[in-house]
């Protein structure tokens, strides 16, 4: 199974003056809802989607509560769930307060398996969504040619 990806030009935000360089962007198809991986899963099982729906709500519920509590969530073979704190520097350890923290992220940390699943990953590039916008306009217009550079 390949990975779609986009490739575009973008500056280096720490040095304004460099020229752009190429980077890959992942594509996804979209996003899978928790109604729809909740019929996969009971699919693949003899749990009713409203049963696995119910469990998988009430791991998120409680993933949010161990986080609060001081935890790393640690989701088995997918990887774990802490807490990152982002904070302004101090000149001195007593200067610093909890007013110097500005924002609070989840890191994830992926799992083993994970790990090896990336290993194994390959890719495709696909266009660009402002390029494939681009060309559907084009298409609903009638036109066989597009400028992308516009």
């Amino acid at each position: 199974m390949a990975v779609n990806y986009s490739i575009s030009l973008r500056k280096n935000p720490k040095d304004a003056e460099a020229a752009p360089k190429a980077y890959a962007t992942a594509q996804t198809l979209g996003t899978y809802s928790l109604n729809a991986l909740a019929k996969r899963i009971a699919a693949q099982s003899t749990v009713s989607r409203a049963d696995v729906n119910a469990v998988i709500s009430s791991l998120v519920d409680n993933i949010l509560d161990v986080l609060q509590e001081g935890y790393q969530a640690d989701l088995g073979e997918l990887g774990k769930l802490r807490l990152h704190i982002i904070s302004e520097g101090a000149e001195t350890l007593e200067a610093f307060t909890s007013d110097n923290i500005k924002a609070v992220n989840v890191r994830f940390v992926p799992g083993e398996t994970l790990k090896n699943i990336f290993s194994t990953l390959e890719f495709e590039p696909v266009p660009t969504r402002e390029a494939t916008r681009k060309v559907l306009k084009a298409q609903k217009a009638g036109s066989t040619v597009v400028d992308l550079e516009a």
